[in-house]
């Protein structure tokens, strides 16, 4: 197996909101919703002009993408990550966190939130050196939460 990351242009926009949206939609069914902003191709168009948005391929087949924001000079956050069901329990996701963080060789410290019945990526994050460091609650009103996580190296 061949993993690979590419940086994402604008003629990617549309097929990488799609797998995003079939990635993301057990989440949808769980949760009520997406994460923000993944529903509108507008938002995958600024995200992909910021030059931090990856196609990450299995092979020669796009398998999801990779979104990260360097946040300083020595860190960088993962704001979205995905990898399409198909792809799924291949050792990809590994590979790709190994991959991201090749990119980024200044980066000290690395973050990213996922939600808290997310099971299998709290275990997978963990795997890769990510440790639990705090919980957001997006609303107030609402149970949904979200597990932040940080590695450092």
């Amino acid at each position: 197996m061949v993993a690979k990351l590419e940086l994402a242009n604008v003629a990617d926009a549309l097929v990488l909101k799609a797998l995003c949206m079939e990635a993301f939609t057990p989440d949808f069914e769980q949760y009520g919703g997406f994460p923000p902003g993944v529903e509108d191709i507008d938002w995958h168009l600024v995200q992909i002009t910021t030059g931090h948005y990856y196609k990450i391929y299995y092979n020669d087949e796009l398998a999801g993408g990779i979104l990260t924001v360097p946040t300083t000079d020595v860190e960088t956050e993962i704001k979205l990550f995905y990898i399409t069901g198909d792809f799924q329990d291949k050792q990809l996701g590994s590979k790709v966190i190994a991959l991201i963080e090749q990119c980024y060789p200044m980066t000290k410290q690395w973050s990213l939130v996922t939600p808290y019945k997310s099971y299998r990526n709290h275990h997978f994050y963990e795997k890769q050196g990510y440790v639990k460091v705090g919980e957001l609650q997006p609303e107030p009103n609402d149970e949904f939460r979200l597990f932040q996580y940080e590695k450092c190296c």
